[in-house]
């Protein structure tokens, strides 16, 4: 039960974030994913991507992981990026975009975060004037302590073209 309840309110989240977003300018998407932990687990993410209308501009993306809520913490990851967005035929768009990312982790027992940078790609499919399908790839370097740490993802989801 608190799982189901830890991904409504996740959802509920990017929903606000999404819709500040959307009323601004950028082009909206709401994605999920997975990022690997190790070989045989990963955990999952959800939430929404702010890009550039134009052909150069800020990307941002504000995920959170779910599973953290049913361990009485909030856990997320932010990453804010140069991103360009380069048209490949009348319907696919590839955006490269490089950045700085932070993992954030905040329970009872504190809060940690983990700054580092990021790159990555995001292919976009669209399907007409105001919908599209996006997917994601974006490699992080994150820094904890003295360690360096390598934190992947690959999201996909709806955009939204107000």
């Amino acid at each position: 039960m608190r799982a189901h309840i830890s991904v409504v309110v996740t959802f509920a989240v990017v929903l606000l974030f999404a819709s500040r977003g959307a009323a601004q300018g950028p082009i909206v998407s709401f994605q999920a994913g997975a990022t690997p932990i190790d070989q045989e687990s990963s955990l999952f993410e959800l939430g929404a991507r702010f890009s550039p209308r134009g052909g150069f501009g800020g990307d941002v993306s504000i995920d959170l992981y779910p599973q953290a809520i049913a361990a009485e913490a909030l856990a997320g990851v932010v990453d804010v990026s140069l991103a360009a967005n380069l048209r490949v035929g009348p319907v696919f768009t590839l955006e490269p975009r490089v950045g700085a990312s932070i993992l954030g982790v905040v329970g009872a027992g504190g809060a940690v975060a983990a700054p580092g940078f990021s790159g990555g790609v995001g292919l976009v499919v669209r399907f007409d004037s105001r919908t599209a399908l996006r997917v994601d790839y974006t490699y992080r370097r994150l820094m904890s302590g003295d360690e360096l740490y390598t934190v992947p993802s690959l999201t996909a989801g709806f955009v939204i073209h107000p």
